[in-house]
């Protein structure tokens, strides 16, 4: 049986968009957790997720080892906005894309969704309904 928290973290409702991201993504959603730069909650966890390790804390401790880097998350936006493209407005998201997973990375202001899916899940339906739930207003590039 999946695991799944209410949200806690996000200024905006990340249940409704995580339930959003499930209608919409096409194969297993496999992780989803809200986070900031302080901490991270796991809002949903698959069942092929939970099977990949041995216990419920040698998952929770992964998932920690793994908020040590993407907090790094918003150091990079403000770099890639305030020095490298100051024309931008925002950042608003960041694939990674391994043989075996997916992870999006989706920032909202303070605020940091970390969305694993299928390799071969495509990313932009995924914000579109995240922008379309959250009434997301449009940048220049949109």
């Amino acid at each position: 049986m999946p695991a799944t928290n209410r949200s806690k973290l996000a200024a905006f409702d990340a249940d409704a968009v995580r339930r959003t991201v499930q209608d919409t993504v096409s194969g297993p959603l496999l992780t989803f957790c809200e986070y900031d730069t302080e901490s991270f909650r796991p809002l949903y966890v698959d069942d092929r997720t939970i099977s990949m390790y041995d216990s419920r804390d040698a998952m929770l401790e992964h998932f920690e080892r793994i908020h040590t880097h993407v907090h790094m998350d918003f150091m990079q936006s403000e770099l890639f906005k305030n020095t490298l493209f100051p024309d931008a407005e925002r950042v608003e998201y960041v694939t990674t894309a391994m043989d075996f997973l997916k992870v999006l990375r989706v920032y909202i202001d303070d605020d940091g969704l970390f969305i694993a899916i299928e390799p071969d899940e495509p990313v932009v339906p995924i914000v579109d309904a995240i922008k379309a739930t959250l009434e997301w207003p449009p940048n220049q590039n949109s």
